[in-house]
């Protein structure tokens, strides 16, 4: 008879856990890429209780980081400051870093089921306070079941304008890390506000992600979900965490100040919060209002029998806290406008602040990324995770990182919609402004949006960028890949008094690093055209440009002397006389050599753009704040609050007047009449001028030149400070 085998012991939650720190030992030693992969596998087990499962692939991990002869990666040095204007410094080796790699530089998020997504967030000075950001064990099973274990994240811009460089840093990690990981990215539109939203700002969204090379996993809209969003505001008056408030905006704000004041008596006196009382008045008077009360006057606000501002649900936060959009939020207001997406269907509209989390939580965001302003609003012990809470509802990551400031510009939507609707610029697609149908429109390329947002990395560090490091990613692809040809904005004929009369050919590359890709042939005329500041009567040693009796070189072509200058009655130069040296081609030149066209080119308008505005922060005043660090004033937008009356006289006066020069007159070569009516088809350097490209302004007939960014960035700060 054989001996019985021995029962088998089951795993318990310990012997999981010695499995996983005999892998973390080894691990940090050999990461072998298949053992941590497999580690990420285990811990989700481990998370799901299923500890059997856990302990045999923590085994496995640790036996292929043993044999494997994997080294650690060496840890990078921290960021130093650049010196800039408010730049913010970064890791060496950034420039050349892939959009993955910046976002592992500055963050690690939670894998999908780990602790770190169990507890979604967590403060070690949290102290007493509750943490509403835990998940049940049901749930996180739940939200890993429906997405298979794989991170999705989320890119959801408010269709209430067009997209600007800002977002597209947004979704460079949004997208980004989601693709590093296997995982997916939803494009969700947050339409919770009717009076502000257009179809055009979809479009224009839409639009915006596909040409930075963005693909969303699925395109949602928060009104997707306005129906179940109802269900659960139910839901939440039912639990008496909700109430409807008859107070007007100004006794609201009244409320608030005495709120403040509290906070602050308590803070000075050393009071326990949650044994002193409350002022009278602090608290709206209609919050103990009955579940059955509040079920029926949210009935009539949904049945459209209550008036625009007569009252709102509101969320029944903790007036005691010390984070003010804990302050009974708004919850829905009544909206008699038609949405951009469900019509005429509702008269009630959810705010931001309670769609935004319930929305993520519905379509399973593992990781809700934001920017800092809505740091508290995310707190563990803050309105994000308290309405989560409240409804037994699965919880996400949420991570913030720093806004995408730009000097010399403004990034707020509403301060963008302002400057398009009362006429500064033309249209939210003005090549002046840094939305990315702008930026499109000027010629930057995606390519060069993508470098920009891989450069600067992603922080928590609040600054401000300097324009410059934007110019310089598109100035960099361009030098590379622009061909160059001729062209002069602001013309003055000059006679070739000597010239033989038949056209004289001058070759001239399209590239000189690049011979390669070839010539084109200009011709000498008998009148060339100069640019006008390029001339000046009286010569000077530091001036490379023609003067009486001074000779210069025609680029690629002949030296001219300028014997003559041609005045109108007023005194003003209308032309100039010179000769050329027919022996001068292909010798050593003069100290200047000039561009210019001939009377073959054909006309065109050239479009320069300078700065938008004359200060590197437009509308900060002493002891005022930079647009990204104004918090708003918890009424349930998302948007920051209105500006001081200092800032609003302020920053529109600080508009550049010469952010647009338009040369009707331009010249430039014919080749660009081929391409004339197809903007965009075209980036090219107007030698000595700058980059340009095709606007959507131009014709078959007349070309529209935009100037994307001067040649050297030097030339351009100069001619700011002239």
């Amino acid at each position: 008879m054989t001996d019985a085998e021995p029962p088998v012991e089951p795993v318990t939650q310990s012997g999981a856990k010695t499995a996983k720190k005999a892998f973390e030992k080894v691990a940090k030693k050999k990461p072998d890429p298949a053992g941590l992969a497999l580690a990420e596998e285990a811990q989700a087990a481990l998370t799901g209780k299923d500890f059997a499962t856990a302990k045999e692939k923590f085994q496995r991990a640790q036996a292929l980081c043993e044999a494997s002869d994997a080294k650690p990666a060496a840890r990078p040095k921290p960021a130093k400051p650049d010196g800039g204007a408010g730049g913010a410094g970064q890791a060496k080796g950034a420039k050349d870093a892939k959009p993955e790699e910046a976002v592992e530089r500055e963050v690690l998020l939670p894998q999908p089921g780990s602790e770190g997504h169990r507890v979604a967030k967590d403060k070690a000075n949290l102290g007493d306070l509750p943490n509403f950001a835990v998940n049940s064990d049901a749930k996180l099973r739940e939200h890993l079941h429906a997405t298979g274990s794989r991170w999705r994240t989320r890119f959801p811009p408010e269709p209430n304008g067009y997209l600007h460089i800002g977002h597209a840093k947004a979704m460079h990690f949004d997208f980004g890390v989601a693709k590093k990981h296997g995982g997916e990215t939803y494009l969700r539109f947050d339409d919770t506000n009717p009076a502000a939203e257009k179809q055009e700002y979809i479009d224009s969204i839409l639009s915006s992600v596909k040409w930075l090379g963005h693909e969303p996993a699925k395109v949602t809209y928060s009104s997707d979900y306005f129906d179940r969003l109802h269900e659960l505001a139910i839901e939440l008056i039912t639990r008496g965490k909700a109430y409807v408030c008859h107070q007007t905006k100004e006794e609201t704000a009244a409320s608030r100040q005495l709120l403040q004041g509290f906070q602050l008596a308590c803070a000075r006196e050393g009071l326990v919060k949650s044994e002193t009382p409350l002022p009278e008045g602090a608290a709206s008077p209609f919050r103990e209002r009955s579940v059955e009360e509040n079920l029926r006057l949210f009935q009539k606000m949904t049945d459209g029998e209550c008036a625009e501002g007569e009252c709102s649900l509101r969320m029944k936060g903790d007036l005691r806290s010390d984070i003010t959009s804990m302050w009974d939020l708004a919850a829905y207001r009544v909206k008699f406008a038609t949405h951009p997406h469900s019509g005429d269907k509702y008269c009630v509209y959810p705010t931001y602040d309670y769609t935004h989390c319930l929305v993520d939580s519905l379509e399973n965001i593992t990781h809700s990324l934001c920017t800092l302003e809505f740091e508290t609003r995310q707190a563990p012990n803050g309105p994000y995770y308290w309405l989560l809470d409240a409804l037994d509802m699965y919880k996400p990551v949420t991570w913030e990182f720093a806004r995408c400031n730009i000097t010399y510009n403004v990034m707020s939507k509403r301060k963008l919609n302002k400057l398009v609707t009362d006429g500064h610029v033309h249209g939210w697609d003005d090549p002046r402004l840094l939305t990315l149908e702008g930026l499109r429109r000027r010629g930057y390329t995606p390519s060069a949006v993508n470098a920009f947002c891989e450069e600067l990395g992603v922080t928590r560090n609040d600054n401000v960028q300097h324009l410059s490091k934007l110019e310089k990613c598109i100035r960099e692809e361009l030098e590379e890949d622009a061909d160059r040809i001729f062209g002069v904005l602001d013309p003055i004929p000059v006679r070739i008094t000597n010239h033989p009369g038949e056209p004289l050919p001058v070759e001239c590359p399209l590239h000189p690093k690049y011979l390669e890709r070839g010539s084109r042939v200009i011709h000498l005329t008998p009148t060339v055209f100069l640019e006008r500041a390029d001339f000046r009567e009286v010569d000077d040693k530091n001036f490379f440009g023609l003067a009486p009796n001074k000779a210069v070189r025609l680029l690629f072509g002949y030296n001219v002397t300028c014997t003559g200058v041609e005045k109108d009655e007023a005194g003003a130069i209308v032309a100039l006389t010179a000769t050329y040296d027919p022996e001068s081609l292909g010798t050593k030149p003069p100290k200047g050599t000039l561009h210019w066209a001939s009377t073959e080119f054909v006309r065109a308008e050239a479009r320069v753009y300078g700065r938008l505005f004359t200060e590197e922060v437009p509308g900060t005043v002493p002891g005022g704040a930079p647009e990204s660090e104004k918090k708003d004033d918890g009424a349930g937008d998302a948007e920051p609050a209105e500006d001081t009356e200092a800032e609003k006289e302020l920053w529109l006066t600080q508009l550049n007047p010469e952010s647009l020069v338009t040369h009707a007159g331009a010249l430039v070569e014919p080749s660009l009449a081929a391409c004339a009516g197809e903007p965009l088809s075209r980036r090219f350097q107007l030698q000595r001028l700058g980059y340009f490209t095709i606007d959507k302004d131009s014709t078959a007939t007349k070309p529209v030149l935009n100037r994307i960014v001067t040649l050297k960035e030097s030339k351009d700060l100069k001619a700011l400070k002239r």
